[in-house]
């Protein structure tokens, strides 16, 4: 059969590939999120008014704020059977993520609306990544905090009450929390497209999250920061993983190619948390990296680059880098579900056969 479809650039790079109303970025190169610039929600607004914003198309009333909030600390704990399940699945110590993703499919939900089991899934990541990792230890869960999303969700990871902390955290999830057609998000939309369950959806965006390339990328940073001693071992390490070829993560955006105004924002906020945890040389070390490859590659630090010393300096355990941004990007993925199924046609694209044809099986013995 003649294949009449269009080539595009391998991994869809640059090909636009339907319409969203949910973020983009901006000519000036800031990304927003619903006509907003992120940045500005991250400095005036808490998590759940950005969240209730990227999800609903709007900035809520004071009394759609306060009946959304409530729903999500309403809906923040697993019922005994799904606490069954994810301790069960905790035991051999598997990446939090990966504990994420089940509990996410057998967990009990009691909302039927899309919408709604959507954001009841995102109101469970902080419990599920929290009692995730302590259960994969054998240590005590932590009980149900009071304060708002973000100091909740701080506290469950941390054991800390901590506004002032809660408070620099709380910008880091609104940089996380969406960020238009990335794999997870477009992972999402093929599964909402066939018209699967909310529950379901979800799940193939975590599944698409953990890899190395998107959502894992910071882990390999965070440990050799903490071995440099100073800005010369950084500059020699990028000289010696750039001399051997190797990729360094961290580093290099499909949107952003020349500066990615994430990592800028955190890299801002990180200067002044290293100097209130007396780490300024995490700082200094990190800018030098920064550098060096801008310099010899002319490839930008990345939002996960900065983001992995921000939470280092927080005293936010490694295990949980990962499941931070799939429970941010949780409600950036609830919109794209609306989005989806609110106008849509089924995602399947052609693929140009490469392989051998016309060969034939030799019946018999010759």
């Amino acid at each position: 059969m003649e294949n009449t479809g269009i080539d595009v650039p391998k991994g869809l790079d640059k090909v636009i590939v339907d319409t969203t109303a949910i973020s983009s970025t901006d000519a000036e190169g800031e990304l927003i999120y619903r006509g907003y610039h992120a940045i500005e929600l991250a400095e005036k607004l808490a998590y759940e008014e950005t969240a209730y914003l990227v999800v609903y198309g709007k900035l809520p009333s004071k009394d759609e704020l306060k009946e959304f909030s409530g729903f999500l600390s309403e809906r923040a704990s697993l019922d005994k059977k799904s606490d069954s399940i994810l301790r069960e699945i905790s035991s051999g110590r598997p990446k939090i993520i990966d504990s994420m993703r089940s509990t996410v499919s057998f967990m009990h939900i009691e909302e039927k609306e899309n919408d709604k089991v959507l954001l009841e899934i995102a109101a469970k990541m902080p419990r599920i990544s929290s009692d995730a990792f302590r259960y994969s230890r054998g240590t005590d869960t932590l009980p149900e905090p009071d304060g708002s999303l973000a100091e909740r969700f701080y506290y469950l990871i941390t054991g800390k009450a901590d506004k002032k902390d809660a408070r620099y955290f709380e910008k880091l999830l609104v940089m996380y929390m969406e960020h238009e057609f990335n794999a997870s998000t477009f992972a999402l939309r093929v599964a909402a497209s066939t018209l699967t369950d909310p529950r379901s959806a979800i799940v193939a965006a975590l599944a698409t999250i953990k890899g190395p390339l998107h959502g894992g990328a910071n882990s390999e940073v965070l440990e050799y920061m903490l071995k440099a001693q100073n800005r010369d071992d950084a500059r020699k390490f990028m000289e010696y993983k750039l001399s051997r070829k190797e990729k360094v993560m961290g580093f290099g955006h499909r949107v952003y190619k020349k500066v990615d105004p994430r990592a800028q924002f955190i890299k801002k906020e990180l200067l002044e948390l290293s100097k209130a945890k007396g780490r300024k040389e995490l700082y200094d070390i990190a800018i030098e990296m920064e550098k060096e490859m801008w310099e010899r590659k002319k490839i930008p630090a990345n939002l996960d680059f900065y983001a992995a010393i921000y939470m280092y300096l927080l005293g936010i355990d490694e295990a949980f880098y990962l499941p931070i941004f799939a429970s941010s990007r949780c409600f950036g993925w609830t919109a794209h579900y609306i989005e989806q199924v609110s106008n849509n046609k089924l995602i399947r694209p052609s693929s140009r056969y490469t392989g051998a044809s016309g060969l034939n099986i030799r019946k018999g013995k010759e």
